[in-house]
């Protein structure tokens, strides 16, 4: 039986972190999930190796996806894709996208000894849900859904597109003289937000990186750092604090944390606000707001009410 064509090919653990980097900084959506930085980092404290593909079309990189694998058995490897494949234009036709997919259920089948859990990078909608299911995925669970925020148009456009009381709360905030601290180093503010952030986490019982993790994603390049500490101090004390973690020209909201008097002052408010003025600065387009989900409505709401748009991922397949 003679295959169909495929223009397009895979090539596996033959580029270095630059030309990687490079590449995500040309994807118009990079994830944060598909860095070289957090393939490193799960290596380092997980256990997972992290394999990575350039996808060309012709002789043309048109693509990239970061495959984590870990050996169970001398003949049995669990193999995850978590937010990829990534595409450095806008949109890859739908029939294309079906010959890069089969070319991913083929690598990874259970016959084989290395069964894939795989959270594709595609919008959840009708056909989307048809193409993993014709190139042999089958859904088993619900998709990532957060917040994109565009900073393309700019501080003034993106302020405008505020909604009116996350607006009215921006001037609250701004009204109690709040003083901005930034760190780009995992130095003392970094160690100061994890302390509260793991208090939050068992306080709350919700699952997150840990700060191992987030030093090791840290330390995974030391010519350009990932991890960005915004810190919010009032009356000379730090209230609020966030943590931004960069990948290619866009961003993720990580962490946030916040004590009472930062609530009443709207600390959270200040520096979500000057986190989109700094990424702006240093020539980010894109801020992925975290992940939003309906057990946590009056976060989703914050989130929702700076102007971004919505999205929810297809889901998990096998």
């Amino acid at each position: 039986m003679t295959l169909p064509f495929n223009p397009f090919r895979i090539d596996w653990n033959d580029c270095t972190f630059g030309q990687w980097d490079a590449l995500l900084a040309r994807c118009k959506r990079p994830t944060l999930l598909q860095t070289w930085q957090y393939g490193i980092a799960l290596a380092k404290v997980e256990g997972w190796k992290a394999d990575f593909g350039i996808i060309h079309f012709e002789e043309k990189p048109v693509g990239l996806v970061q495959v984590q694998t870990r050996k169970l058995l001398p003949f049995l490897t669990a193999c995850r894709i978590y937010r990829g494949p990534l595409w450095i234009y806008d949109e890859i036709p739908g029939e294309m996208l079906k010959l890069v997919l089969r070319m991913i259920r083929d690598r990874y089948l259970l016959r084989h000894g290395r069964p894939l859990v795989f959270h594709p990078e595609l919008r959840d909608d009708p056909a989307t849900r048809q193409r993993m299911s014709a190139t042999g995925f089958r859904r088993w669970s619900e998709g990532y859904e957060s917040v994109w925020l565009d900073l393309t148009p700019g501080s003034q456009a993106v302020r405008a597109g505020l909604h009116g009381k996350w607006r009215n709360q921006l001037h609250q905030a701004e009204r109690h003289n709040l003083v901005l601290e930034t760190e780009t180093s995992a130095g003392k503010q970094f160690d100061w937000l994890m302390e509260h952030y793991l208090e939050d986490k068992i306080a709350r019982n919700y699952r997150g990186p840990s700060p191992a993790f987030l030093r090791a994603m840290h330390g995974a390049s030391a010519d350009k750092p990932p991890l960005v500490v915004l810190r919010a101090l009032h009356g000379g004390k730090p209230v609020a604090g966030v943590l931004l973690v960069r990948h290619g020209r866009a961003a993720t909201y990580q962490v946030g944390w916040t004590n009472e008097q930062g609530r009443a002052v709207r600390a959270h408010h200040f520096l979500l606000w000057q986190s989109v003025l700094w990424l702006l600065e240093h020539s980010y387009t894109g801020f992925d707001l975290g992940g939003i989900n309906e057990t946590t409505s009056g976060i989703a709401q914050f989130k929702t009410r700076m102007g971004g748009k919505p999205f929810r991922l297809v889901g998990g397949y096998v």
